[in-house]
């Protein structure tokens, strides 16, 4: 009996793989492909290497003017930038990508299949994942090169923060299944997550800004009350957004805290999961037909 009931669960097990993780897989395949003969991304990482030349190019400006400069890692604002331009950039490819199926009619055709809300959103993930880890192998030969050019050092945890950004790029991804899920158009849905992001980012840069201005300690200002917003609502969406995870996860990183950035990496991880959970039962109640 013993051996008939594990020959009937291997059995079960090669049924389920070839029922339902085939078309995921082909899914996934098809979306990196798709992808990766695209304009798009290399467009970003050619603007996020832009970014990275103009700051180091101002770098060496000032060495030249004062003589002196001196950096723990050069290219570390040109890495949260360029991450967080990567981010973006995944989280409103994800929302186009599934919010033009949906509205094409392809979603629906896909469920006469044995594909799910779950495995589908699941392709979607793991498509955009890998077509993230291919812009940073990108986006890292060009740091490289860059580093070359100017003499100016990169150091290891510079390389390592870009692995460990993987975990944030998830959760931006799901973030934009999310918002497709819930909205059945393609236009709405982009401009919800640009929307999104640009709010996100944008708050962030306010509240740095706010921090630095100067104010009276003993009465209050519109600065003051317009400092205490920004902490109050940045400190919500450093949670509910997956920008405040690539935050955290590169200051930690860059600042050579690698348990710290471990710990980002995995609360993004986390993200991810529960946001595509989400993103399925949200596609599951507003339905798949157009």
């Amino acid at each position: 009996m013993g051996v008939v009931s594990e020959v009937r669960a291997a059995a079960r097990v090669r049924s389920v793989w070839q029922v339902s993780a085939r078309p995921t897989l082909t899914m996934i395949r098809l979306d990196i492909f798709s992808a990766l003969t695209a304009l798009a991304p290399y467009a970003v990482v050619a603007v996020a290497t832009g970014l990275a030349g103009f700051l180091l190019q101002n770098d060496l400006h000032r060495i030249q003017e004062d003589g002196l400069l001196v950096l723990g890692d050069p290219f570390a604002v040109p890495l949260y930038g360029g991450v967080l331009l990567l981010a973006v950039y995944l989280a409103t490819s994800a929302a186009m990508a599934a919010a033009r199926e949906r509205e094409h009619g392809a979603v629906e055709l896909l469920y006469y299949g044995p594909v799910s809300s779950f495995s589908y959103l699941l392709a979607k993930l793991c498509g955009h994942v890998l077509q993230y880890a291919v812009l940073l192998v990108l986006l890292l030969g060009s740091y490289v090169l860059l580093a070359l050019v100017t003499g100016l050092h990169m150091r290891e945890t510079t390389v390592l923060a870009m692995i460990l950004s993987i975990g944030p790029a998830a959760a931006a991804t799901t973030l934009g299944l999310l918002v497709a899920a819930l909205v059945h158009r393609l236009r709405p849905a982009l401009l919800a997550v640009l929307g999104v992001a640009l709010g996100a980012v944008g708050l962030q840069v306010a509240r740095e800004i706010l921090a630095r201005l100067p104010a009276p300690e003993y009465h209050v200002n519109p600065v003051q009350v317009l400092r205490w917003a920004a902490f109050a609502i940045s400190s919500i969406t450093q949670w509910v957004l997956p920008f405040g995870y690539v935050d955290r996860e590169l200051s930690a990183m860059l600042r050579g805290d690698l348990a710290g950035g471990l710990v980002a990496a995995g609360a993004a991880g986390v993200y991810a999961v529960v946001v595509l959970v989400l993103a399925a039962a949200g596609l599951d109640r507003t339905g798949i037909r157009r």
